[in-house]
């Protein structure tokens, strides 16, 4: 059998407070949520229930905070804020499986959850509009960043803002739909 690496930050507890870039791609990297044109996202109809579902998750609770967003044609940024006197201190003491509790769930409020929670609202608002049950809309997992700086973040708003401009360098940048990135 074999082990999936992970993708998360060994030894760190992403349900204390930060701030975090994610990325989520689409399926296959398929171009699900609309089209780049004259260097502007035009979203189609999943990529406008994204946006929604994005907005959404700043409602989740006074811990979570939204900054930037992008949704391009097979993927989606964003920083997310975890902010709040419940949470615990911004230290890396706290190895990263204490965000799953023994139930095998993770932790309410961590990183994981509330990307999870995002996904999976888009996922069911897709398949209603599609009628199709099986509609697969994203990739497993999803990648992530701590932002450590105010100099990390400003760059990375700046790539998440400018990213429709440069769809044509983006690493998920597809020369149709063909499902294979080009690199």
């Amino acid at each position: 059998m074999r082990t999936r690496r992970s993708l998360r930050l060994s030894g760190y507890d992403y349900s204390q407070n930060g701030i975090y870039y994610v990325t989520v791609c689409a399926y296959r990297h398929a171009n699900l949520f609309g089209a780049i044109d004259a260097r502007a996202m035009i979203p189609n109809a999943i990529g406008r229930i994204i946006d929604e579902e994005w907005q959404r998750t700043a409602k989740l609770g006074p811990n979570v905070g939204l900054d930037v967003f992008v949704v391009m044609p097979n993927h989606i940024h964003g920083i997310i804020a975890i902010v709040g006197e419940d949470r615990c201190t911004n230290q890396r003491s706290a190895p990263a499986e204490s965000v799953i509790r023994k139930t095998g769930k993770l932790q309410a409020g961590s990183l994981g959850a509330i990307v999870g929670r995002f996904k999976g609202s888009v996922t069911k608002r897709v398949r209603e509009m599609s009628k199709r049950r099986d509609f697969p809309v994203w990739q497993r997992n999803y990648f992530d960043h701590v932002v450590r700086n105010e100099k990390s973040l400003q760059a990375i708003r700046e790539y998440i803002l400018m990213n429709p401009a440069r769809w044509s360098e983006d690493p998920f940048y597809f020369e149709n739909d063909s499902g294979r990135l080009r690199r």
